[in-house]
């Protein structure tokens, strides 16, 4: 008589019982995980993500943008959870550039425009995770001003303290801005040159020869230019050590307009609103020589003038205020700055239509 073996199941709670729901539970968990990386990997979803675009056209030598460089999109992407958001942690509300140079039909003209997904197609992270743009809204980036770079020579002005020198340096740089720059500043000799950065002459010996490296300051007046070198170095003789003072003083911010604005009659149908006269009287703090503040002081004639540039589009209808950087001309023959640490004042300011006589 065989006999036949009944499966008996172990008590619960017993070291047996525990051991089998165990592997049950393992063997559960693993099929969950298994389904779960499945699913991960094969179904797709959509997710959006905020990114600023930065446009430059940084491959190009002779070009720039110059209208608004940062323009804010949200993108629809496509990929597995995972991937959506590893992309999404990394660059959500950061600044992506886009160099419009790198496209096919690159040219210098005004207005251009291109579809915003172009932009962030072109992010390698895009590529490696597989991830599909599907829209960007505003699915168009226009507006796009792109102008070519005009060559200009100017002369440096070296900013120096702490001591007096046989002969002021002398030296040129070549500076590239759009015509649209050069445009708004002034022909002024004393405007279209390029300043450097302020180096202490104190620790050099006077009497003797010495080669000083200047850093130079891309801009012209309250505009930004490309420089052909970002330093340049020059010999200097020292005569005699010199002590610095320093002045707080107010001066009036004038404004600078076309010439053509006065025959057009443009203040005729314009006026300018100040959003904050005390503004315009600004204060500011300027270092140099004790000589040359004290003769800043006394003579009437060596004056610090302070102004902005006005320019056909401050006659556009804004619901804002302009906010422009006042440009401060010193005397050129007294070694007078912005004391360190203080930078331009600014103004704001609007043109308003002059409204219609009354009857």
């Amino acid at each position: 008589m065989s006999k036949i073996r009944h499966a008996t199941q172990a008590p619960r709670y017993s070291r047996q019982w525990w051991i089998d729901t165990g592997k049950v539970s393992l063997w559960v968990i693993i099929v969950t995980l298994l389904v779960w990386i499945y699913a991960d990997m094969e179904f797709t979803q959509t997710a959006d993500v905020a990114i600023t675009i930065r446009l430059n056209t940084a491959e190009s030598t002779d070009t720039v943008v110059t209208s608004e460089t940062r323009h804010d999109v949200t993108f629809q992407l496509r990929g597995s959870r995972s991937d959506l958001d590893r992309f999404a942690k990394k660059f959500r509300g950061l600044e992506v550039d886009f160099d419009l140079s790198a496209m096919k039909d690159f040219h210098s003209a005004p207005n251009q425009a291109i579809p915003s997904v172009l932009a962030l197609e072109s992010v390698p992270e895009v590529q490696e995770l597989g991830l599909r743009v599907v829209s960007g809204s505003p699915a168009i980036i226009g507006g796009i001003d792109i102008e070519k770079l005009e060559p200009r020579t100017l002369p440096i002005d070296f900013i120096f303290k702490g001591a007096e020198l046989a002969e002021p340096p002398s030296d040129s740089v070549e500076v590239w801005a759009p015509n649209s720059v050069w445009s708004r500043i002034p022909s002024s000799a004393n405007i279209r040159k390029i300043r450097t950065i302020e180096k202490d002459l104190t620790n050099l010996p006077a009497g003797e020869e010495h080669e000083v490296s200047f850093q130079l300051i891309p801009a012209v007046g309250a505009e930004t230019v490309k420089l052909a070198k970002s330093e340049v170095s020059v010999k200097l003789q020292v005569l005699r050590k010199t002590t610095t003072a320093s002045e707080t003083m107010s001066v009036a911010v004038k404004i600078v307009t076309p010439p053509e604005w006065t025959e057009s009659g443009v203040w005729a149908e314009y006026k300018l609103v100040r959003r904050e006269p005390i503004e315009w009287l600004a204060k500011i703090t300027v270092t140099g020589p004790r000589k040359d503040i004290d003769i800043l002081k006394t003579d009437k004639t060596k004056t610090v003038d302070a102004y902005i540039v006005l320019t056909d589009s401050d006659t556009e209808p804004i619901d804002s205020w302009s906010s422009r950087k006042v440009i401060l001309r010193f005397p050129p023959d007294l070694q007078i700055q912005l004391a360190s640490g203080q930078s331009e004042p600014t103004v704001q300011f609007r043109m308003e239509k002059r409204t219609a006589a009354t009857p």
